[in-house]
């Protein structure tokens, strides 16, 4: 069969690489012939969020844009030392993406249209591609026609919080896939409220499809990180308490602290060890931690599949609508560690502390896992 992926499929965050690597390579392994369209964002694809949505929200996403702006400027003038290496890693990903095969530049309708004689069936992958706060026809499969198998795997609501607006587009654009299943409990919910006969179900991110055993083969340590002995930081800390957190715990463990810097606050850690790692760097820096302190859901996902002592700090956002909180809740929630949740200026403490039980863990990652290749063994 050729299947046609529709994700996010450029940029420097190894998350996005893997979730699309993930069900890119299941899919092929299953003998099918698989492609990701070659589409990037075009403004007039984008969705009306509703008058609602600026009128609840107005204020909130004023100071949202301020402090973006704000945030923008800082990071120019603390990326600065980096920049070679930031640009060496950017070099390094981007050669890494061309392990996955592209369709020909999608841009206009005639483009999407064509698609649909070259392929029989179509996927739309994961991260946030299905973010409410940012709508997008292309990333419904809107072009798709109705004889062709029309699949939603993984994509993330991204948010905490969907209008009602919003939730009328899930509606009129989800109605007639085939299967849908999703990243997100709460997209689930939404889902099958407004459509009861789709029978969307909540599965795993794409990226956990890849044997963990290839992942292992993968992953390997920047140069001047020993395998042992480090705290790893990915997207935190947020702010100075969250930082001494960090620094509380591994000065008492006698451990370093290495941080894969991204956003914001991570670049002001400069007597600590600042990474800019590829994709395989990204996987041999979790690996090898003694403990992975962040605020990134694949960082997140990634910590628990290769069982390693996890905490995950809470993200502070001036909009509601826009926390990205509920990812990271939602996964601790499923494995039954959501004592390893660190709120907004909370220190660790013996509850926090206790140890994860990955035999636990584990178990109920192999049952998702299981129930996660069966629904892509049916359609496919």
């Amino acid at each position: 069969m050729k299947i046609a992926i529709t994700t996010w499929h450029t940029g420097p965050n190894a998350g996005t690489f893997f979730q699309c690597y993930g069900l890119y390579s299941y899919l092929q392994s299953r003998g099918h012939e698989v492609k990701v369209i070659d589409y990037l964002h075009q403004q007039e694809d984008f969705l009306g969020r509703g008058f609602f949505y600026y009128a609840s929200q107005a204020i909130p996403l004023l100071r949202r844009k301020l402090e973006k702006r704000k945030v923008c400027k800082q990071e120019i003038i603390l990326q600065q030392p980096f920049i070679d290496q930031i640009q060496e890693r950017n070099r390094r990903i981007d050669e890494f993406w061309k392990i996955i095969s592209l369709t020909s530049p999608v841009i206009s309708g005639d483009d999407f249209e064509k698609l649909n004689s070259e392929f029989d069936a179509f996927v739309v992958g994961s991260d946030q591609v299905w973010n409410a706060t940012m709508l997008n026809r292309r990333y419904f499969l809107d072009y798709v026609n109705a004889d062709k198998l029309k699949v939603a795997y993984g994509p993330s609501i991204g948010v905490g919080t969907v209008l009602p607006a919003q939730r009328k587009v899930y509606k009129q654009y989800v109605a007639n896939f085939t299967r849908v299943a999703v990243r997100e409990k709460l997209l689930c919910d939404i889902l099958n409220e407004e459509l009861p006969n789709l029978q969307a179900q909540h599965l795993l991110d794409p990226s956990m499809l890849c044997p963990r055993e290839e992942y292992l083969k993968m992953a390997k340590l920047p140069q001047g990180v020993e395998t042992v002995g480090y705290v790893l930081c990915y997207f935190a800390p947020n702010n100075i308490h969250q930082e001494t957190v960090v620094r509380k715990y591994a000065e008492e463990r006698k451990l370093k602290v290495v941080t894969m810097a991204m956003f914001g606050y991570s670049w002001t850690m400069k007597e600590d060890m600042i990474v800019c790692p590829d994709q395989t760097e990204f996987l041999g820096l979790i690996l090898n931690a003694a403990a992975v302190f962040t605020s990134s859901f694949h960082c997140t996902i990634f910590s628990i599949f290769f069982h390693r002592d996890l905490f995950v700090f809470e993200s502070k956002q001036v909009s509601k609508s826009a926390t990205t909180n509920q990812r990271y809740i939602e996964q601790l929630n499923i494995y039954g560690i959501s004592h390893r949740y660190i709120r907004w200026n909370e220190n660790l403490n013996e509850s926090i502390l206790k140890p994860i039980d990955y035999n636990i863990v584990e178990r109920i990652f192999q049952k998702n896992l299981k129930d996660s290749y069966d629904f892509l063994n049916q359609i496919f």
